[in-house]
């Protein structure tokens, strides 16, 4: 039930109204576009597909030796939002002192191409780091950022221009909580999905082109994870988009067009809790949830207009990195980076047991590639699986530059793209895993 699109298409394919919406489902499930300079991209977060799995045209090795070849480096300031690529660009989004800075460049040399400074408003909260933790998304003629204060920016790809800006936390009363904003907003068919939190709302789906209100949808506190695309479902009146939105009480269902609530199920706890993994579609078509701290996991099998829930467990309690599916297999962090790191497991989707753990792991980001896995510590340590294995048997372990890389790594063309978040001569990175 994944749709298997690039992001960057969502609006160009808005246009094609002579489709029935039915033909235009049918074909936003499955047309990719290829920019004029193709490459393997990653245009927001977790890839294309927004799963955390790579282009099909990426393959690791099945050996690797040595450390990996550092192909460029660029300065980077504070922020947790990890980079997003498409064609041969390359969006980071961090900040320097009272400035959001929004830079593309070029994929292949790290040199910039443009800069855009926007008025970072982002004060309050636990963490020292004031910069953006959501991944910038690129669409074939723009980008779009949202900041840790929850402003929500459309600049121009060509040159960065702003083209509008809505300070969505501030009109909707929403709450910076702990972290500030953390939920990456969700671009498809000419909408931008935002999972902003407030007391007058908590969803906000705004128009690309202008920004504006089309519709909202219950109300309450944001997490920190992003909405997904679930895809569609048949019903005798029309056809439905459905549109996952994990708010921090409870997971909603809605209606891509109208924000009608289709089902809603708890999930998240009050307290200082985190619930920043984005949620992930299984083989099966159920949806796999998972949190900390104490929270563990959900997986729900959702229907037309409700979502049954299948299982609760806690052997996949993750604080921030979102797991993976493969292979009728979940793999992911458990554990606390706060509490030393934590447990790399592997269960199975259909009974939720496990099949195998790693203990004394950091935590860790992972990408799927083809049959294998790629396991980013956020110590810099590196492992490539294969996604069959019986046991944590890496097939090449290597590791990166000494830091902490917290944001989400990109994996584009076989080079890997990872910032650090330290605090101190922070960077973004282009590896060269061939």
């Amino acid at each position: 039930m994944t749709p298997s699109f690039r992001w960057n298409d969502c609006a160009s394919m808005a246009s094609m109204a002579s489709l029935s919406r039915l033909a235009f489902v049918v074909a936003l499930l499955h047309v990719v576009w290829l920019a004029p300079d193709v490459r393997a991209d990653w245009p927001s977060i977790l890839g294309p597909t927004r799963n955390g799995m790579a282009d099909a045209s990426c393959n690791l090795p099945d050996s690797f030796s040595g450390l990996p070849k550092q192909i460029w480096k660029v300065e980077a300031g504070q922020g947790y939002a990890g980079p997003a690529i498409a064609g041969n660009n390359v969006i980071l989004f961090d900040r320097v002192k009272d400035f959001d800075r929004v830079r593309m460049l070029d994929a292949s040399t790290g040199k910039e191409i443009w800069r855009r400074d926007l008025n970072a408003k982002y004060r309050d909260g636990v963490d020292p780091d004031k910069g953006p933790r959501s991944v910038p998304s690129i669409q074939e003629k723009s980008v779009l950022v949202y900041s840790a204060a929850g402003d929500l920016t459309l600049l121009s790809r060509k040159d960065g221009a702003i083209l509008w800006e809505r300070s969505l936390r501030s009109e909707y009363e929403g709450d910076d909580g702990y972290f500030g904003a953390g939920s990456t907003p969700l671009v498809v068919e000419n909408r931008v999905i935002v999972n902003a939190g407030g007391k007058s709302a908590c969803i906000i789906c705004v128009g690309l082109n202008d920004g504006k209100t089309l519709w909202t949808a219950s109300k309450g506190d944001a997490s920190y994870a992003s909405p997904i695309l679930l895809g569609a479902t048949a019903s005798s009146a029309h056809t439905k988009v459905v549109v996952v939105v994990p708010a921090r009480l409870a997971t909603l269902g809605l209606d891509l067009e109208t924000g009608k609530e289709l089902w809603k199920v708890p999930f998240g706890q009050r307290g200082p809790t985190v619930n920043a993994a984005t949620p992930i579609v299984t083989s099966q078509g159920n949806i796999f949830l998972t949190a900390s701290y104490g929270i563990g996991s959900l997986t729900i099998r959702p229907s037309q207009s409700s979502a049954e829930i299948v299982r609760k467990a806690f052997e996949i309690s993750s604080q921030y990195a979102s797991p993976v599916a493969m292979d009728g297999k979940i793999f992911g962090s458990d554990g606390r980076e706060d509490q030393g790191g934590g447990t790399y497991k592997c269960i199975r989707e259909d009974d939720g047991n496990l099949v195998w753990k790693q203990p004394d792991m950091p935590i860790s980001h992972t990408i799927g590639i083809g049959q294998k896995l790629l396991v980013c510590g956020i110590d810099g340590q590196l492992w490539c699986l294969p996604s069959s294995a019986t046991k944590f048997e890496p097939l090449w372990k290597t590791s990166l530059p000494k830091g902490v890389f917290r944001a989400i790594p990109a994996l584009s063309d076989n080079h890997l793209f990872v910032r650090t978040s330290s605090g101190n001569g922070d960077a973004l990175y282009c590896f060269d895993l061939k």
